[in-house]
């Protein structure tokens, strides 16, 4: 028999409504959550855990508090700033901020790298440490790309920061506690409208957030939400479930139910219930796919030509690449009427590929452009900066959803860097 997580985004999913869940089936206490902050060296912050209702259901709710002038984040936080910052959000009600007083030195900034920082030097678990990472990347790596940042210049409210690290580290415990498992997950439901940030008014989902949901089902608001204006799931709470690569259905699987809770969020939604619901059950054995690696989907974008030159399609392979395709490559082919031909072939994923199908059309020879989607399955990853004999080297490590590596590689640029500065 297989253990398995169906993960319900009844309501949306916010990364604090995600734990309640967890800790009201049972997976963690209050206990084992009010000790995270200690060993990640955050002073002043408390897990407050309570119960509400919500349409008249009864649900776990925890909020962060912080207390007032504490300070985060001071190692190393005015030596050398980015020259660029984005403030990532938590809003659409879900997160009630506690405000405190900021040095005009700090401007109330926590960068993305100091926050990586500080989980890998945490004395968390290594399973823990590894999720909540990737799971920051993840929010980092969609922030930087709305914004047209590198991923180190990224920038979170601090306070905002220490409520996202505390939820992103309380749902890689409680994942982490759970041990291997097949994860299972309903469409997630974004919202609709319009939401008020730090830089403006933006649609329902904000930019970052529909960043994110690239590759992941999304369902609509149900009617019975009756707000014309209403973030439902956060930039997090995404992030979270993205990280866990679950696979989405449209109803529970079968197998037998061992344990369910509910976490609520922090809106009151009237009649309908601002709830995101977590079961744990034993599934019937060879039900689940494996729960190891992530999963994904792509687009593979192909057309075969045969009256273009060797250099201009080399030219049009390398420009797939620099627009963001994943992998392009070349396969030889047989034309019309026996001519040579070429097969130019290139990797998407769902938010880029029509870009690219259209950048083909307009500037190769070709007349179609085919295209197919592909589910994927593959390694959990994360990039390490290395000492070598050669210099600091930024390695991309392969690995499984428990942490457990599996291969390793130092970046192609740098490496040819290191080669072409070699005398010869």
């Amino acid at each position: 028999m297989s253990q398995a997580i169906y993960l319900e985004s009844i309501a949306g999913v916010a990364g604090d409504m995600f734990v309640a869940s967890f800790l009201d089936a049972g997976i963690a206490t209050a206990a084992e959550l009010g000790a995270l902050p200690a060993l990640l060296g955050l002073e002043g912050v408390e897990v407050v855990v309570g119960k509400v209702r919500r349409a008249e259901l009864e649900a776990t709710h925890l909020k962060i508090a912080v207390a007032a002038h504490s300070e985060f984040f001071h190692h190393g936080h005015h030596d050398d700033p980015p020259k660029h910052a984005h403030h990532h959000h938590e809003e659409g009600g879900e997160k009630e901020e506690t405000h405190v007083d900021f040095s005009p030195e700090t401007h109330g900034h926590a960068h993305y790298f100091q926050i990586d920082g500080l989980i890998a030097q945490s004395r968390l678990e290594a399973p823990v440490k590894d999720l909540a990472r990737r799971i920051f990347r993840l929010l980092a790596e969609a922030e930087a790309s709305v914004h047209g940042l590198p991923v180190e210049d990224v920038a979170f409210h601090e306070i905002g920061a220490v409520d996202s690290i505390m939820d992103v580290v309380m749902a890689s415990y409680c994942v982490a506690k759970l041990g291997a498992c097949d994860v299972y997950a309903t469409p997630i439901r974004p919202g609709r409208g319009l939401a008020k940030m730090a830089h403006g008014t933006y649609p329902v989902p904000p930019p970052a957030s529909l960043r994110l949901l690239a590759g992941m089902p999304v369902a609509p608001t149900p009617e019975a939400v009756l707000r014309k204006d209403v973030e439902l799931s956060t930039p997090t709470g995404i992030a979270i479930l993205k990280a866990l690569a679950p696979r989405f259905v449209s109803e529970m699987p079968a197998g037998t139910v061992l344990a369910s809770g509910v976490g609520a969020g922090t809106m009151d939604l009237g009649g309908f219930p601002n709830i995101f619901r977590m079961t744990r059950f034993d599934g019937a054995e060879g039900h689940a796919l494996p729960g190891s690696f992530e999963r994904d989907q792509v687009v593979e974008l192909a057309c075969n030509i045969d009256d273009d030159t060797a250099e201009h399609v080399a030219w049009i392979a390398a420009q797939l690449m620099q627009r963001g395709a994943l992998d392009v490559w070349l396969t030889p082919a047989t034309g019309k009427k026996g001519r040579p031909a070429v097969c130019l072939s290139a990797l998407a994923d769902e938010t880029a590929w029509y870009a690219l199908a259209e950048w083909i059309l307009k500037n190769g020879t070709t007349f179609g452009v085919r295209h197919h989607k592909w589910d994927r399955l593959k390694l959990f990853r994360r990039m390490e900066r290395r000492e070598t004999p050669d210099g600091p080297l930024t390695y991309k490590v392969g690995m499984t959803r428990d942490g457990q590596v599996l291969k390793q590689k130092p970046e192609f640029e740098e490496l040819r860097r290191i080669w072409e500065a070699a005398p010869r």
